[in-house]
């Protein structure tokens, strides 16, 4: 029962990223205000207030930018750099952030979740873009890259489900809308 509760202490202290930049109130759970530096936690929710903004930086290179009125929290972070093996799962409650997907999904991309209030994501090494709100609803957007990209990148897509239906987005541009 010791070493439980001892690894489960490790793990919420285990560090896993940094505020690259943060612009106005930004805090964590324990409403902490967050600055640039300042470091992110496994099991952290990061809350962003009004007229404010976010980039979190994770150890395998994915990228946050979080937006005004946003809370999410980081449910599990697991990175391995030496083999770039891991496991990512972010839980977005409301308001709008962008991924740039890193090496956990590149590796393999059934390895990056993102729960939303009416539903869940897959992300297959990409940029997407999720708004969620009160309403029990989210949108997402596909931003790239596209499977005809110039700059020699994977194309990548985002696999949405409410729990019965599934959606594949692939096109850069194109989004979808996901209910409660």
């Amino acid at each position: 029962f010791t070493l439980i509760i001892s690894t489960s202490n490790a793990l919420c202290n285990e560090f896993i990223g940094v505020i690259g930049v943060a612009v106005g109130e930004i805090n964590n759970q324990k409403n902490e205000k967050l600055l640039n530096g300042s470091k992110i936690f496994y099991g952290d929710t990061i809350i962003v207030k009004s007229k404010s903004n976010a980039q979190i930086l994770f150890l395998d290179e994915t990228v946050l930018t979080v937006g005004e009125n946003t809370e999410l929290t980081i449910d599990d972070f697991i990175y391995d750099p030496k083999t770039n093996d891991g496991n990512f799962v972010t839980n977005i409650k409301s308001g709008t952030v962008k991924f740039i997907t890193g090496k956990i999904s590149k590796k393999n991309p059934d390895n990056l979740e993102v729960k939303m209030p009416a539903g869940t994501l897959g992300a297959r090494g990409t940029e997407f873009l999720i708004q969620s709100n009160s309403k029990q609803e989210s949108t997402v957007l596909l931003l790239g890259p596209g499977p005809n990209n110039t700059l020699g990148m994977i194309p990548g897509n985002v696999q949405l489900s409410d729990g019965l239906n599934v959606t594949n987005i692939t096109n850069p541009g194109f989004q979808a809308i996901v209910k409660n």
